[in-house]
This record gives structure tokens, C-alpha cells and sequence, in this order.
């Protein structure tokens, strides 16, 4: 087992730019962090994430007011959605489903069976209402999941906690741009708090499993992905590509914990071990 806990912070809604099949979803030119930070002139103040590598991956198209740095803490990447449909909770199952010998599992299914806790903090649960050894808890505020989280990373047993901040999904519906900028401000000090309070080996992952620009008509949008990892006992780190699909993020989960054999993506635990 490389990291003894993993702390997901889905950001639900955040995009990082048009996927390339986004022309079959009405989502040609989404952008949800580019046009939220370009309608702040430069003004979107996110240390946090630019730390962690939010800047770094898009390089090629540079955030105003989160420019790259050359060392970040995190490891970087984009995700691909790799199912054919785009609703909201596509990703979600995506992320966290594998394949089982009779049935297709999930990983809240499969981590309490083996031992190790699962806890989980969102606006809309009914996905794992037949997931019983799963500890849910009903929230409607970014504050709220952070404060849950804040509650896991006090305890001291191997397993994993993973939030849904659901204030992005809000201001995308309302096409509230502002909203949505003062939102990432929000996590990003909160943020911070979580990453003091770690544990050496403790792993954090932020993505998210849906786009949602607040600019486009259209809601969800067909948009990459954010991927950023981070451990304290990983100083030095690196890009993770673009990924292939959000299942990823769940083999990444299970090979930790030594239940990766039927895993439906690809792990990157060896790119952040190495």
C-alpha cells in the first residue's frame, strides 16, 4: 500500500477546454476555467491550485491569473469521459465502476469488503443508495464538503473519503460567471487548509466528473477533464498526460489498496511511486 488514506475532491463542473468529441455533444468551444477566468480580467486569485499545477496544464493556453510554474507540487493531467453519453452522472460512474467476475462493481462497493472505509459527501446521492457499508452525508454548500472532509482527515484509519463540491454545478445551471469564479476562490483557501492537514502519506486527488460551462447554452459540456495529485511525501512531480477515461482515477484507488485485478481503466500509481 503506497498512501495510507486518499482524500477525491470532485469539482463538479470544472472544464478545462473542448474535448475532441465535443462537436457531437453541442459543446464546441466550452471552456468553463478559461472563460471564468478570462471574465475576471486576471483577477482569479487560486495559489492553491497554481501550486498544485492547475496552470501547468494548459501550457498551451495559458489561464489569466494562473500562469504555469516551473516546479509544481502536484502531478498534472487532463481526463477524456470515454462514455458515448454526457450526463451528469456519467462521469461519476465512469470514474468509480470496474469490472467484476458476474457484474459490474463499484469501487464503494468493493474497498469496505475488503477492510478499508469509504465515506462519501455530495448535493445528490441516490447513486449509492443500494451501498450500505458506504458512509454518506447529504450537502449543499462547497463549505459543507470541505467541512466533511476536514472531520475524515482526523481519522486515523486507511481508507477513502471523496466530496462533491456542488457550487460549480450551480453557478454552470444559473450561467453565473461570477459565481463560478468566486466558488474556485473558495475551494482554493479551503483548499489549503486540507493540504496542511495531511498526513506523509495520504494522497489528495481533485478532477472532476462533469463540465459545466456557464457560458454555453447547453449543460453538461463535453470538455477535459482536471486530474492533479498530491502527496507530502512526493516532492518532486510531473504530468500525467491526457487519460484515457475517468475509470483512472478508480483503478488508481484500487491498485492502493491491492483490489486493482479487474479494474475497467488504467492506474497511475506507478507514475506517482516511481
Amino acid at each position: 500500500m503506497a498512501f495510507h488514506r486518499i482524500f477525491v475532491i470532485d469539482f463538479a463542473g470544472l472544464g478545462l477546454g473542448e474535448a475532441p468529441d465535443a462537436n457531437r455533444f453541442q459543446s464546441v468551444g466550452a471552456d468553463t476555467i478559461g472563460h471564468v477566468a478570462a471574465s475576471w480580467s486576471g483577477k482569479l486569485n487560486l495559489p492553491t491550485l497554481q501550486r498544485l499545477g492547475l496552470g501547468n496544464i494548459r501550457v498551451d493556453h495559458p489561464l489569466p491569473g494562473v500562469p504555469p510554474i516551473e516546479h509544481p507540487d502536484g502531478f498534472f493531467g487532463r481526463l477524456h469521459m470515454a462514455a458515448s453519453d454526457n450526463g451528469r452522472a456519467t462521469g461519476l460512474r465512469e470514474m468509480w465502476d470496474y469490472t467484476g467476475e458476474t457484474r459490474t462493481r463499484s469501487v464503494f462497493d468493493t474497498l469496505p469488503v475488503a477492510g478499508y472505509p469509504v465515506t462519501v459527501a455530495g448535493p445528490f446521492l441516490s447513486y449509492l443508495q443500494t451501498q450500505d457499508t458506504v458512509e454518506r452525508f447529504q450537502i449543499g454548500s462547497n463549505q459543507d464538503a470541505f467541512r466533511v472532509l476536514y472531520d475524515q482527515l482526523y481519522r486515523p484509519a486507511s481508507g477513502v473519503a471523496t466530496v462533491m463540491l456542488p457550487e460549480f454545478r450551480f453557478a454552470g445551471e444559473e450561467g453565473n460567471v461570477g459565481e463560478f469564479g468566486k466558488a474556485l476562490m473558495n475551494a482554493d483557501h479551503y483548499l489549503a487548509q486540507v493540504m496542511n492537514d495531511m498526513g506523509a502519506n495520504d494522497l489528495l486527488i481533485l478532477t472532476a466528473t462533469h463540465a459545466g460551462d456557464p457560458t454555453m447554452p447547453g449543460k453538461p459540456t463535453r470538455e477535459y477533464l482536471p486530474l492533479i495529485a498530491y502527496s507530502p511525501s512526493r516532492p518532486s512531480a510531473h504530468a500525467l498526460g491526457i487519460r484515457r477515461t475517468l475509470a483512472d482515477v478508480g483503478a488508481t484507488v484500487l491498485e492502493n489498496f491491492g483490489l486493482a485485478r479487474n479494474a475497467a481503466g488504467h492506474s497511475f500509481m506507478n507514475e506517482l511511486t516511481q
